[in-house]
């Protein structure tokens, strides 16, 4: 696991995946920049007639426009994990050829083509908002132990995370169903995807890439784990 997170990141400055890597972060930064002024927008919309006095003033006075904010920062963090997914998963079979290419060219699988990278994506993007939508409760009461809700999310997600990314790899060289498979016969490698993905997920700037790194660190697991298992026969 520490090699393909290694190789991963040192592959973040191949020229192809800084093209990837752009193209996503432009398409997430519009998406939260929609989402930002829809709640803006919302928030506005609120009809205040029927308020105490001094609520409306309050509200006006400057409450509704820091409501919004929270509101926006609350539904960023939430939401930044499922929508990166999402998102990179429209060029994650680029991401999977680019790694194959550079260091498994003798076993490239085939192309899984765009709605099928999509249906796997945005799977994964639902399981994981569902799961930190369920999970908003505990984060809040966690909050009180400062490092709580950082721990309870790389959990969770850790467990989303995992399965989709070695799945998406599998489902280029084997049937759909042994894809599917495949990472509930190596847990071990579907949770420290997982984990190392969440982590980054967690960390500002770094959650820039975690999609990314996710989708690359599954590659050499999945690649290596074949080799392992081919010598062993």
């Amino acid at each position: 696991m520490p090699a393909a997170f290694i190789l991963s990141f040192a592959q973040l400055w191949d020229p192809a995946i800084r093209r990837i890597l752009l193209r996503a972060l432009l398409l997430t930064l519009i998406l939260f920049a929609g989402l930002s002024w829809a709640v803006f927008k919302g928030i506005t919309m609120i009809e205040t007639n029927g308020w105490p006095q001094w609520l409306q003033t309050f509200w006006t006075n400057g409450a509704g426009d820091a409501a919004a904010f929270l509101l926006s920062m609350l539904l960023t963090w939430l939401g930044f994990t499922s929508i990166a997914t999402a998102v990179m998963s429209m060029w994650q079979d680029e991401i999977i050829v680019a790694v194959e290419t550079r260091y498994y060219p003798q076993a490239k699988g085939h192309a899984l083509g765009l709605g099928v990278e999509l249906a796997m994506g945005g799977r994964a993007a639902i399981r994981v908002a569902l799961i930190n939508a369920l999970l908003l409760p505990a984060y809040l009461l966690l909050l009180v132990t400062g490092i709580g809700p950082l721990i309870l999310f790389i959990i969770a997600n850790g467990w989303a995370l995992g399965r989709e990314y070695l799945e998406a790899v599998a489902a280029r060289h084997v049937a759909l169903g042994e894809s599917r498979a495949w990472p509930g016969q190596h847990k071990w490698d579907s949770w420290g995807i997982g984990f190392l993905t969440a982590g980054l997920f967690a960390l500002p700037v770094l959650n820039l890439v975690a999609p990314m790194m996710g989708a690359m660190m599954a590659t050499h697991i999945f690649h290596r784990e074949r080799e392992e298992e081919a010598k062993a026969k």
